[in-house]
């Protein structure tokens, strides 16, 4: 994939394409993502592809007008994300277009991108367009934007052109396997050609009987609800980066969703007028070694940028000076360690004095496999909430840590796989949680949170966390909005699900805003609040 090399347009189109420059007036979408027009969803439930389609059916309950206006909003929604992703105007549009309306939301979306002097080209898989709103919308045009058609047999031959972006409308929710034999070969030429794949809906090959092949896509757009086929680990080779597109569909709630934008919305709201800082919440920190001391001043930097009032850190002495320097905001106690640089046991009594007046403590980063022993000493005392990552996340602490009010994990797939003895997937996080009644924030390409009943899956964020320290700044975060949930009210798992898709949003503003090389880890703090304000 070279979704980010220049792609100036060429003079003319490929020859084999056939043109079409009558410009009719393309109609404005004024109402597009309009507050007036649909009804913003903080979750979106996961639905199988056939209860999708059924619902959407019952919604528009042939409505033409509606199922017009839905078409283009799911367009916009996907032209939006696509041009994020590569982030630039793209000047040539490629649109590999099945007979149905997947193909029409693939062709409104590449419109939906297009300005003058862009380059459409489209192909057919089956044949042109066969039901009537697909007809509609194939036949809209945009001033000075070129169209052109290519036969399916002639797609090899767009190997030789880079496109900006490739969108797949060949087949939608509606598919069922097997492939036809044309479609395979037609699935088998795509892969050679250059440009970032956008699957419209999910990757073309992909169903509720369907695992592949099928398209690969660097980018799917799940349109309406998150479609169960996509968490399917088959499907992951396939996917590339996940986005759910809320359109409007009153799809009621499901124990198992995904996260939308509006999932902020707690936090956007004004603090009460008469607040004060013993109402924003209390966090003890305790963390770090001689060794690895970087995981707890992450912690309680963002801590901090979430919003926590008061924040104690205990850390090892010889770097607390430095620490408070950095972050003045911040308590700072700076404990005894052992001869290899760790806390030393010896500090139990003092951490316990500190955490009894505390909301939420969390425990964990940098300390080392061998502090087992006092990370288990202090949760088992523990009152307040407990969040445990990184060391603290050992089969034995979780069985001595039951006095806690709530206990939040969080653990990669390594540790999960310590915790549990089980590979990290979704159903095993949820029997985890179910079994020791936590809440277990399961991180990964596309992390969930699961209190055992309810899964919520956050589709933000992506590579540019796959770097050291994103999940102690996460780790961070969850504890801070933990410690505020009685004055943002909400529940335990409810701020843990707020504060995971915070972290994934700031993740998002980072790559749109630097790009995902050449950043640290850290910076991602800097996006916290211009996210609650987009």
């Amino acid at each position: 994939m070279t979704g980010r090399a220049p792609c100036s347009p060429p003079a003319v189109l490929p020859a084999c394409c056939s043109r079409s420059r009558t410009p009719t007036r393309w109609p404005k979408p004024s109402w597009c993502w309009s507050a007036e027009t649909m009804s913003a969803s903080a979750r979106l439930p996961v639905l199988s592809c056939v209860e999708a389609a059924v619902a959407e059916a019952a919604f528009i309950a042939g409505d033409v007008a509606l199922s017009w206006k839905l078409m283009n909003l799911a367009a916009c929604g996907v032209a939006d994300e696509a041009v994020s992703l590569l982030g630039r105007q793209p000047k040539r549009i490629l649109v590999l277009a099945g007979k149905g309306n997947n193909g029409a939301d693939a062709f409104l979306a590449a419109l939906h991108c297009a300005r003058r002097g862009t380059e459409i080209v489209a192909v057919f898989a089956e044949g042109g367009p066969a039901r009537a709103q697909a007809q509609r919308a194939w036949s809209a045009r945009k001033p000075g934007v070129r169209i052109g058609v290519v036969a399916a047999a002639n797609l090899r031959l767009l190997a030789a052109h880079e496109f900006c972006l490739i969108f797949d409308g060949i087949l939608g929710q509606g598919f069922h396997s097997p492939l036809s034999a044309e479609l395979r070969t037609f699935l088998r030429a795509s892969e050679s050609l250059r440009g970032l794949r956008v699957a419209v809906d999910l990757p073309s090959g992909l169903g509720d009987d369907a695992t592949g092949p099928a398209f690969r896509a660097d980018l799917t757009v799940s349109i309406g609800c998150l479609k169960r086929p996509l968490l399917a680990p088959k499907s992951a080779r396939f996917m590339g980066r996940l986005r759910v597109l809320d359109i409007g569909l009153p799809l009621g709630e499901t124990e198992e969703a995904c996260v939308t934008a509006t999932s902020l919305t707690p936090l956007r709201r004004p603090r009460r007028a008469r607040s004060d800082k013993r109402h924003q919440g209390r966090l003890l920190v305790v963390g770090g070694s001689d060794r690895m001391p970087g995981a707890v001043l992450m912690n309680t930097a963002s801590a901090l940028r979430a919003g926590v009032a008061l924040v104690t850190t205990c850390l090892p002495e010889s770097v607390r000076a430095k620490a408070a320097v950095a972050y003045p905001e911040a308590m700072w106690r700076g404990l005894r360690t052992e001869r290899d640089g760790r806390l030393a046991t010896a500090n139990l009594k003092e951490i316990r004095t500190l955490l009894a007046d505390k909301d939420v403590l969390l425990i964990g980063s940098g300390m080392g496999e061998k502090s087992a022993k006092l990370i288990g000493a202090v949760a088992t005392r523990c009152s307040a909430d407990l969040v445990l990552d990184a060391d603290a996340l050992h089969p034995s602490v979780i069985a001595g840590s039951r006095q806690a009010k709530v206990r939040i994990l969080l653990p990669h797939a390594g540790e999960f796989k310590r915790l549990s003895g089980r590979d990290a997937s979704v159903p095993a996080a949820r029997a985890y949680a179910r079994k020791t009644k936590t809440i277990v924030v399961l991180k990964g390409p596309l992390t969930c949170v699961t209190d055992g009943t309810r899964v919520i899956h956050i589709p933000f964020g992506g590579p540019v966390l796959a770097r050291g320290g994103s999940g102690d700044l996460l780790a961070g975060i969850v504890a801070s909005v933990l410690a505020r949930r009685h004055e943002l009210g909400l529940t335990p798992f409810d701020a843990v699900v707020l504060a995971t898709t915070w972290h994934a949003r700031a993740a998002d503003w980072l790559r749109e805003t630097h790009g995902e090389e050449a950043v640290r880890t850290t910076d991602l703090l800097a996006g916290l609040s211009p996210v609650l304000r987009g």
